[in-house]
């Protein structure tokens, strides 16, 4: 029982120095660091992937039109993301995001 409450203690308090780094802005370089890693590990760059999610974000309710939309998003991302046609083009866009 005592080592649970430690435990439990210990977490939260760790939260929250986490949390209240993140909010004063301490971890904005490892995040972005992150957000590198896992878009590189997925093949995608921040051009790619913003295109994708601004193209394909807002569903119509229609399924064709859908279909169509995602599609669209997926090729207009596909194009600037890693081993497309414009892949120096997103990946420099990339840097400035």
């Amino acid at each position: 029982m005592g080592n649970e409450l430690l435990l439990i203690i210990g977490f939260t308090i760790f939260s929250l120095v986490v949390t209240m780094a993140w909010v004063g802005g301490y971890l904005d370089t490892y995040q972005h660091t992150l957000q590198n890693v896992i878009l590189d590990k997925t093949g995608e760059n921040r051009a790619s992937y913003g295109l994708k999610t601004v193209l394909t974000g807002q569903k119509t309710g229609d399924q064709d039109l859908d279909a169509v939309q995602d599609g669209v998003g997926s090729g207009v991302g596909g194009l600037v993301g890693k081993g497309g046609v414009g892949e120096s083009i997103g990946s420099t866009l990339s840097k400035g995001l």
